[in-house]
């Protein structure tokens, strides 16, 4: 049986990929997982993990990648998780490298079962020419996530009620909300270019409404995660792990009470936990 899980983000661009990406990583944090993240492309997104929770290393196309990839694995087993950050438009390049390299039969074999985290919004393309072809192309060799990101809106018109859906719903696939955030906040947000859960702290560069709004925002989306069982499964978490953890009375005031200026600079005097 397939106990670790290889999470890939996929889909069109500016479909919120990166977003998820790091509030998974907020996830795996805050359940102390062991994990191994990468992102491909020339820009790095999650950068503002590196020196928080997890080293963020670059993963190309190439065969060589993919064997030091299976390499790196093999020689660190007590991995629970990796997680791969996909950008928009790649999917062609990657199913022709997933072909090459047998990464999916190669992952089987080290124990890991990958999983397709893939957000939607109400665009036609994002849900026909990525999703659909991504279900065609690996079928039931992986597992998948809908995203429904209502940063978009809540209407998704080329999914809800389609054929695509029941595919998903036969593939045993997983529907998830990513609640929507007011565009002003989403702006201040990726400005600050912080760990979401330092975001949300008094030293943070958001004023105290958008880091209650962020904090929200955030919970509400880990705990639809974490409260669903298939989910938590898909998404590297065991099925005997806890649900996260309460916000901390020091969160939770600083919320409350504080209102520092939008201007004041992010400090952090945390200790570095274990980079794998």
């Amino acid at each position: 049986m397939l106990r670790k899980r290889f999470v890939i983000t996929v889909g069109d661009a500016r479909v919120g990929k990166s977003t998820t990406s790091r509030l998974l990583l907020e996830l795996y944090a805050k359940n102390k997982l062991n994990t191994r993240a990468f992102y491909h492309g020339h820009r790095n997104k999650l950068s503002m993990y590196q020196n928080n929770n997890f080293k963020i290393n670059h993963l190309g196309f190439y065969k060589g990648d993919s064997d030091a990839l299976l390499v790196d694995l093999e020689l660190f087993p007590r991995i629970q998780v990796v997680l791969t950050d996909m950008p928009g438009q790649n999917l062609l390049e990657f199913k022709l490298f997933e072909k090459d390299v047998s990464l999916i039969e190669n992952l089987n074999y080290l124990g890991y079962r990958v999983t397709f985290l893939h957000p939607i919004s109400h665009r036609k393309d994002c849900v026909e020419d990525y999703l659909q072809d991504l279900c065609d192309y690996f079928g039931n060799q992986v597992d998948y996530v809908v995203i429904k990101n209502y940063y978009f809106g809540d209407q998704f018109p080329y999914y809800n009620g389609s054929q695509l859906q029941t595919e998903i719903e036969k593939l045993n696939g997983v529907e998830l909300v990513l609640p929507g955030l007011l565009w002003q906040c989403y702006q201040q947000l990726e400005e600050a270019a912080l760990p979401y859960s330092k975001a949300v702290l008094p030293e943070s560069p958001l004023n105290v409404i958008y880091r209650s709004v962020v904090f929200n925002w955030m919970e509400d989306f880990l705990t639809s995660i974490t409260s669903n069982v298939t989910a938590s499964n898909y998404l590297g978490l065991s099925v005997n792990q806890p649900s996260l953890a309460p916000v901390s009375a020091t969160v939770s005031e600083s919320l409350a009470q504080t209102n520092f200026s939008s201007q004041q600079s992010f400090s952090s005097d945390e200790s570095e936990q274990e980079k794998w």
